[in-house]
């Protein structure tokens, strides 16, 4: 944790000159477009790097940000030998990896100690450290910690006032919510009537109708009832254009996703999801807009760190069954810093931000917002 979240950072910072404050300025902006199942987002490093800049705030801002911000202001060759340090191994490397050290300390135990308990300060450091002694004691130290000052005291108080209530089950869904297979579901505020949709929207969905030979395609009023979340398998709630826009509030957008169709990978903005029933079969869809794929000589240049497209809008909107979508992305307006110092935003211009060691959350259990309620399972859905 300590290298390459504190160590490493501070390396860097030290050693980079230019317009500090204008680069300070874009990581701030770029805080309403990273969801909220990101953590906490980056602070402006201009102002507060020495103030409490957290792990995690390094994390997102030099594995997340940094390689699209900071090509525009360090100079090209060291642009690009940053971008080597972001390189991401895959899910079987990961797998292959803790094999490999797994191995290590039980054969370290047996080579230089036998596995004598007399020798017990070689066991204690005989395995990645890091892994196990560090990042994962102090999150479950800060875990417990806010369990026992918040958490349990306000649950003990309820159950001593009320022994009879029965509080659920934690991983249980929101009232209203619809489960889904596969680990998905679709999550409330949902519309009470049927809403006409745009003539580029029934264009999608009849296609798409077509495609799985559904009947009574012409049959269809051209309106749908949108839904507002989908929760993914690892944990993540995406958001849709519809919700977010509707909000009184200021919210973290987390419209953007991956998906996977037939195989190919896209990033796409959530406009709303919604189903369509045929008898007792229910189809759980959405209508999203893809962007464009990326800036080839970008993603080389930065041996794929730097994933810069645009989005598409209407030109690009296509339907989706809800389980093509895998994980919620952040999509950040490519906030580029003149040598002046100002700060110009290019129009329609983003780049692909994903949550830091996603993958190797997937290994170990799943990302949670924490703030699921009760709910109940819809039994009936997608039933193919």
């Amino acid at each position: 944790m300590h290298l390459i979240n504190l160590n490493d950072p501070d390396l860097f910072l030290g050693l980079w000159r230019g317009t500090v404050k204008a680069h300070g300025k874009t990581v701030a902006l770029a805080t309403p477009f990273i969801p909220s199942s990101f953590g906490h987002a980056p602070r402006n490093p201009a102002e507060k790097i020495n103030s409490g800049y957290k792990a995690w705030e390094f994390q997102i801002y030099l594995f997340g940000l940094g390689p699209a911000l900071l090509r525009h202001i360090l100079p090209k060759k060291y642009w690009a030998n940053f971008c080597k340090y972001q390189w991401v191994i895959s899910p079987a490397d990961l797998l292959h990896g803790h094999r490999l050290l797994c191995g290590f300390v039980k054969e370290f135990k047996e080579l230089y100690y036998q596995r004598c308990k007399d020798c017990i300060h070689f066991t204690i450091h005989a395995g990645p450290l890091a892994c196990y002694a560090q990042w994962t004691i102090e999150t479950a130290i800060g875990n417990l910690g806010d369990e026992i000052r918040v958490l349990c005291a306000q649950l003990n108080s309820i159950l001593a006032m009320m022994p009879n209530l029965n509080l659920g089950d934690k991983d249980s869904l929101p009232c209203g919510a619809k489960q889904l297979k596969l680990g998905y579901a679709l999550l409330r505020p949902c519309e009470d009537t049927a809403r006409r949709v745009t003539e580029a929207e029934a264009s999608v969905i009849l296609t798409y109708w077509e495609e799985k030979g559904w009947p009574n395609r012409d049959a269809w009023p051209r309106a749908i009832m949108q839904w507002a979340h989908l929760q993914l398998p690892n944990g993540q709630k995406a958001c849709s254009w519809w919700y977010e826009a509707r909000s009184m509030r200021p919210l973290r957008k987390t419209t953007c996703v991956k998906l996977i169709v037939e195989g190919a990978p896209d990033v796409a903005d959530v406009k709303y999801f919604f189903r369509l029933h045929f008898g007792n079969i229910i189809h759980s869809l959405a209508v999203v807009s893809v962007f464009s794929p990326p800036d080839k000589g970008l993603l080389e240049e930065s041996h794929r760190a730097a994933y810069i497209c645009h989005h598409l809008g209407a030109a690009a909107l296509r339907v989706v069954d809800v389980k093509a979508i895998t994980s919620v992305v952040s999509m950040v307006p490519d906030y580029q810093v003149m040598p002046e110092g100002d700060i110009v935003i290019p129009e329609n211009q983003f780049s692909l931000v994903d949550v830091p060691l996603q993958k190797l959350a997937s290994l170990c259990g799943t990302l949670s917002e924490g703030d699921d309620d009760n709910g109940n399972e819809d039994d009936d859905d997608d039933k193919d």
